[in-house]
């Protein structure tokens, strides 16, 4: 199977959080041409419409548009802009996906974006340097919750190994770690700071998101199943399940488990885990799901 043929697979998954997150980028980034056309052709600044999409830095206009909290994960500044983010989402995400319920995949994506926009804002409020700029600056771009997405892939799978280009083999770990390093070396230069600290926002979470799902740090956790409408009871009576639970508590997989076949994987690859293997994997993947 070529590149080409990869990619086709993946896009045809209609339950892929990946595929959907790209799709939705895409469509914005449509929107936002059809904008910038409409205002050339009636002559207005397309901007002076889409800035409401976008996150400002003064905390003031912030409390004014607080839905752009979300929002400017999905809007990009140019083609380049989200041709890179959408491309590194793609080849990394989706390798993350393969151990991942959809849930989490997406959970990671946009509270990785969430926690850069929030780390953006502070920073601009906080620090000296940011004084002139913060009643102006703003920020968009998935940046955030991609990286959150690359940083979560190097510390989950973090022996995993890519063949970039068909050139070298590289450990995803090296590749989140660059990530992370790149904006850190790039900070002297003075070039896109709030972005970079939007990046370093999604990297800790990411980070922080995989520790806790394998339990080697505990955050407060959160009862996802509140934001789902309820539904109506219904009662069920059960014959004694004393045996049934020994039984799952015998099957729920531990980390022990889970990092030898994620070693496994580094060396031989998915394709030479047995069927046991694959599903204490998915077990894994849905427990913080």
């Amino acid at each position: 199977m070529n590149a080409w043929e990869k990619i086709k697979y993946e896009f045809k998954k209609g339950d892929s959080a990946i595929r959907q997150i790209i799709m939705i980028n895409l469509a914005v980034f449509i929107f936002t041409i059809l904008v910038s056309a409409v205002a050339t052709v009636y002559a207005f600044e397309g901007k002076d419409l889409l800035k409401y999409f976008y996150l400002p830095s003064h905390g003031g206009t912030l409390l004014m548009r607080p839905w752009t909290i979300i929002t400017n994960i999905f809007f990009h500044e140019g083609f380049s802009h989200i041709f890179w983010n959408m491309l590194i989402l793609f080849f990394l995400g989706r390798i993350l996906e393969d151990f991942m319920s959809s849930r989490n995949i997406w959970r990671i994506f946009l509270f990785g974006g969430i926690a850069g926009s929030l780390l953006f804002v502070i920073s601009y409020n906080v620090f000296p340097i940011f004084s002139e700029a913060v009643s102006q600056a703003t920020l968009l771009g998935a940046s955030g919750g991609v990286t959150a997405i690359v940083v979560a892939t190097g510390v989950f799978l973090p022996r995993y190994q890519i063949r970039p280009f068909g050139l070298f083999n590289i450990e995803l770990r090296w590749i989140a770690l660059f990530f992370v390093f790149r904006d850190l070396y790039s900070f002297p230069s003075g070039e896109n700071l709030g972005g970079m600290f939007a990046h370093l926002g999604g990297a800790l979470f990411g980070a922080l998101f995989i520790l806790n799902l394998q339990g080697k740090i505990n955050l407060p956790s959160f009862n996802w199943d509140r934001l789902k409408p309820r539904r109506a009871r219904k009662v069920v009576y059960y014959e004694k399940d004393s045996k049934k639970k020994k039984t799952e508590k015998k099957t729920k997989p531990n980390q022990q488990e889970i990092d030898a076949i994620l070693d496994k994987i580094s060396h031989s690859g998915y394709d030479s885990l047995s069927k046991a293997e694959k599903e204490i994997l998915f077990k894994a993947s849905e427990k913080g799901s």
